[in-house]
């Protein structure tokens, strides 16, 4: 996963600043050698193959790498007696300007981790070798979840080219506390439920424990972090980018009503904590009865929470259901020298049946038969995991890109000032709007 911390930091679409500030430094190298095109697909042949090395460059270092050579890199050597990986891991931020160099100097790696924030700009400037020919000469689409491969397709989600392949993915879910449901006597959330229904059982499970006036117990944690204000947005029939990417739709009514059915549940229904109070996690703490989360957060929450817990599928709203999902994948940059290496080691990882620790429980696996798998959909603990694959129907990468990097992060903290009550909520939606309008229109 990418970064650490808050979901989008464990899954690989972390907004580091080396980034996008990479693409443009790249841009700028002229030791940056793309004349190599698009290679060819070429098969290799059964005689002797020579000995290759490949390198394969990420940020998962510490105990991550440790798995990942174990379970993925050390079988595939197995099999492949002429191919050695070289692997090679540095911090997350570091990775993208170590990355350009790479390129820039003509010394690509074969084989990277790809963060669906940047896959967009890194298609669009050709860095990333276009991997549909290799997917659909040896695999059939039909055995892996191919919503989340909208994130990496280029340049349009529905109909682009993959120039990345998801490894695993992970789904936003509504999380409630089934102890805090019990004691307020509401039922459980469903598959039935719909935001509004959300707004209700909010209210209902808001609490002053202590008697002092103020409640230290609340029904949902209202964010404008982009995995619960997104799908929040689509489900009331908003967005942030028109469908071409090249219209701001931020501030239309359709996305200011689901902005304000957030901020409302702080300041109108005072069912949802205010930022001031936001100490920690909230929900592993037992204060908030629901919170929208995702998949990586399964492993925390099972170590550390000291109460009864379950997930649920995001609810509906006003124009559809839709849950939030994006993969963590790899990706062979234009400048490797091995592609066709480099694809057969992806292809050995992406198709692998037993679940790998890296992966592991917190992420639901690209191969269907592995995600529906009893391994993975561990039923004799919690949550339920199989919401998580009944939630892929409903999936959409949304809006990671073009630039999304880049304002992302100023789009947060515009939304922000209104969750803290200090502006209207259509003032900080045009604000917000007009950022990500400033970040695309820049050269």
């Amino acid at each position: 996963m990418s970064l650490r911390g808050e979901p989008a930091r464990r899954d690989g679409c972390g907004r580091g600043k080396g980034g996008v500030g990479a693409v443009k430094r790249a841009r700028r190298l002229p030791a940056l050698a793309l004349a190599a095109g698009v290679v060819g697909v070429v098969g290799l042949g059964a005689e002797a193959a020579p000995q290759v090395t490949l390198h394969y460059f990420t940020w998962a270092g510490g105990a991550a790498a440790d798995w990942i050579r174990e379970d993925w890199i050390e079988p595939f050597e197995a099999t492949h007696p002429n191919i050695k990986i070289q692997y090679e891991a540095v911090g997350f931020n570091e990775f993208w300007d170590k990355l350009a160099t790479y390129i820039a100097t003509g010394n690509a790696p074969d084989v990277i981790h790809m963060s669906v924030a940047y896959v967009y700009d890194y298609a669009k400037a050709g860095w990333l070798l276009n991997l549909e020919p290799y997917f659909k000469r040896d695999l059939r689409a039909s055995d892996f979840f191919m919503e989340p491969a909208k994130a990496v397709r280029y340049p349009d989600m529905e109909r682009g080219d993959l120039y990345a392949i998801p490894f695993g993915f992970v789904a936003t879910a509504l999380f409630y506390n089934k102890d805090l449901f019990n004691r307020a006597g509401v039922g459980y959330p469903d598959a039935s439920w719909t935001w509004d229904q959300v707004r209700v059982a909010a209210k209902k499970l808001t609490l002053d424990t202590t008697g002092d006036g103020q409640p230290d117990q609340w029904g949902f944690w209202s964010r404008p972090s982009y995995w619960v204000v997104d799908p929040i947005i689509h489900a009331f029939g908003g967005a942030t980018l028109s469908k071409d990417y090249q219209q701001v739709l931020l501030d239309r009514p359709e996305s200011i009503a689901a902005l304000k059915f957030l901020r409302d549940m702080i300041w109108e229904d005072r069912s949802a904590p205010p930022p001031s109070l936001w100490k920690g996690d909230l929900f592993q703490d037992g204060k908030v009865a629901m919170y929208v989360s995702t998949i990586a957060s399964l492993d925390a929450y099972r170590r550390i929470a000291a109460f009864d817990w379950d997930v649920a599928l995001m609810p509906a709203g006003p124009a559809r259901r839709v849950v939030r999902l994006w993969p963590d994948s790899f990706a062979i940059p234009t400048g490797s020298r091995h592609p066709e290496e480099a694809w057969a080691f992806i292809k050995s990882a992406i198709t692998r049946k037993k679940m790998d620790r890296y992966n592991g429980s917190r992420k639901i696996p690209f191969l269907r038969a592995l995600a529906l798998s009893p391994e993975w959909l561990e039923k004799d603990q919690k949550p339920n995991k199989a919401v998580f694959i009944e939630s892929a129907q409903y999936g959409d990468p949304l809006e990671f890109r073009p630039r999304w990097g880049e304002w992302q992060g100023p789009r947060e903290a515009e939304l922000m000032k209104a969750w803290r009550n200090e502006v209207p909520i259509e003032f900080a939606a045009k604000a917000a709007a007009q950022v990500i309008r400033n970040a695309l229109s820049r050269p």
